[in-house]
Parts: C-alpha cells; structure tokens; sequence
C-alpha cells in the first residue's frame, strides 16, 4: 500500500469515527436531558446565638464531625456564674430562716400547750377546792342557824354563836377570795389562747419566707435558662461548615456565627431549559458526573421539579429574561438525589446532569 493510500484510508478512517461520534452525539442529544452547570446542595443549619454576648470559645473546626448535643459555641457567662452563685447563697440562707422559724413556732406551740394544760388544772384544782369551801359555808350556816335557835332558848352561851358566827364570816371570805382567785385564772388560760394569735402570724411568717425561697429558685432557674443560651449545642449530627466569627467578637442575638450540614443528605440541583423540562419526571433515572471525581459515574433520580425557594428564585432571576424576581424564567430547577455518594462531598461541587428520556434506552 502507498503512502498515498494509507494517507486516503487515514481520512476516511478519522470521517467514520466523526461521523459515529456526531451520530452517538445526536442520539444522546434526542435521548437525554444534559445540564452541565449543576451543584452538589444539601440543607444548611444556620447557628446563632439567641442572646447578645462575646464569644469565648468556639471548640470545634472547620469540616468537623459533631453529634447532636455537642457544643459549638460558648459565650462568655461569668456574670451569669457568680449571679448562680449569689443566689445559690441567699436561698440557703432563706431555708435557714425557715428552719429556724419553724423550729420556733414549734417550741412555741408546745410551751403554750404545756402552759395551758398546766393552767387549766390549776383552775380545775381551784374550782374543786371552791367546791369543798361551798360544802364547809352551807355546813357552817346550818351551824349557825342551829346555835342561835339554842341560844335563843338560853340553851347555848351567847359566846358560841358568835364563834360560829365568826367561822361563817371567815368561811365566806376565803370562798369570795378562791372565787376571785378562780376569775383571775381564767382570765390568764384566756390571755394564753389569745396567745394562738402569734401562732398564726409565725406560720404566716413561714408562709412569705416559702414564697421567696421559690422565688429564689425561680430567679436562678432564670439564670440557669440564661446560661444555656451561652452554651450553644448541636442540633443535629454533622459536619461544621464555614465558621464566620471567631472568639473575642461581640455579637448581637440572631447573627449566624457557624454553618453546619447533614451528610447524609446531599442531593443535586441543576436548572434544565424550559423546552427540555417536559421530557423530565419524577423518579427518572439520572447519571450524575461530579468534576471532583471526574473517573467515576454517580446515579441517582429525579425526586423534584420545580419549587419556589428563596435561592431558586434568586437564580431564576438572574437567568430571566428580564432579570428581575418574579419575571418569565427560561430554566426550570430540578432536584436529583444520591444513590451511593462518594466518601467526600461540599455543598457548591460542581455536577453534570443526564436524565435519560425514554426508559427502554439503555445507555448505563
């Protein structure tokens, strides 16, 4: 063979395999649904304080693994500590108080019981005495009466009644003084239960100091609760992304100070061209090239077209014809799972896109 000839079957060699590839391109080109400019997206947990304070630690990094509970942020709390602590103080001082006021409102208790038990035997005693001395007057009456009807009959000296007479008196005197004896006594048992009244004011006195030892408690779960919102803690478990601050910065309440994301939900966004959306459906098939990996095919499916979010919108605005939210957009979004993820994947990779449009094609 000439060298002309091999130059010829060269030629004709190179337009066949042109004409294959232009043909496999075609074909591909009517079969599938190709968008080049996707990315790798997942859900990004946004972390912030609830309160305004100055970061004193940040203990994780950059691409770290966290568990849900563990802590990424602590704020300074000093105050917060010594306040916990002053408080801590007043309420073991408060209980003391209470303590000793209800170990004196039952000493009391007891002493006016004693006081009054005693009290009232003694009246009890006075009055059987009184009793005695009724039965001795009546008995000396009757005497009396007796030696003056004798007298009367000059049977009796005149000296005996008068004798009797004057046992009588003494008699009625001793009665009328165990009668006063008695009233004052009864008097003092009534001046004893009116006593129950500093029974009453101790036990309300108990009462207000249970009230603020509550309120104590109350004021340092207050600053336990404070606390917490210095201690800020995983909500899930996964990797911490971009870190914005850093210790030593004030920050006030809601700014986002840390990133963080769920590796087991990324996902692929692309925007297909709105004359191509009608061949995509949910549940497609979809191969999926990441240019991080750029040896290695990824499948996955189609698990939603369309949506409405912030970020969607904001795309489809700069890609509108008109360049404004809300104008008539020229690419849909479609969202694409993972089947079997690679070991290292960020949100913003770069992805490519081909949804197959007939099923009975095999093309992988």
């Amino acid at each position: 063979m000439t060298v002309k000839q091999k130059v010829r079957l060269a030629v004709a060699l190179l337009a066949v395999g042109a004409l294959l590839v232009l043909a496999y391109e075609l074909f591909f080109w009517f079969t599938h649904v190709y968008e080049d400019n996707a990315r790798v997206q997942t859900d990004i947990t946004s972390i912030s304080a609830q309160v305004d304070g100055r970061i004193e630690t940040i203990p994780v990094r950059e691409g770290e693994r966290v568990t849900k509970g563990q802590p990424l942020i602590v704020l300074w709390h000093d105050d917060i500590k010594l306040n916990i602590e002053a408080l801590q103080t007043d309420l073991q001082l408060q209980r003391a108080e209470r303590q000793r006021l209800v170990a004196d409102k039952t000493a009391f208790e007891a002493e006016l019981a004693a006081k009054q038990g005693t009290q009232r035997a003694r009246i009890q005693a006075l009055e059987r005495e009184a009793a005695q001395l009724r039965d001795r007057v009546k008995l000396a009456e009757h005497s009396v009466a007796r030696t003056k009807e004798y007298f009367d009959k000059k049977v009796t000296p005149e000296s005996t009644l008068i004798a009797e007479q004057d046992k009588l008196l003494m008699l009625r005197g001793e009665a009328s003084l165990l009668s006063g004896r008695i009233a004052v006594a009864r008097k003092e048992l009534e001046q004893l239960r009116a006593s129950q009244r500093q029974l009453e004011a101790m036990q309300e006195r108990i009462k207000v100091a249970g009230v603020e030892i509550e309120r104590i408690g109350d004021a340092i779960r207050k600053q336990e609760v404070a606390l917490g919102h210095r201690r800020i803690l995983s909500p899930i478990d996964g990797v911490v992304g971009r870190i914005r601050h850093f210790p030593g910065e004030y920050l006030e309440d809601g700014v986002p100070i840390l990133m963080l994301h769920d590796p087991a939900l990324f996902w692929v966004e692309a925007y297909v061209d709105e004359s191509e959306i009608r061949h995509v459906r949910v549940g497609q098939a979809v191969r999926i090239n990441l240019d991080a990996y750029p040896w290695s095919d990824f499948y996955g499916r189609v698990t939603q077209i369309g949506s409405a979010t912030a970020t969607e919108m904001g795309l489809a605005g700069r890609i509108a014809d008109e360049g404004r939210f809300g104008s008539p957009v020229e690419r849909v979004p479609v969202r694409v799972s993972l089947d079997d993820p690679p070991p290292v994947l960020t949100p913003g990779m770069r992805a490519e896109i081909n949804v197959r449009i007939y099923e009975r094609i095999r093309l992988w």
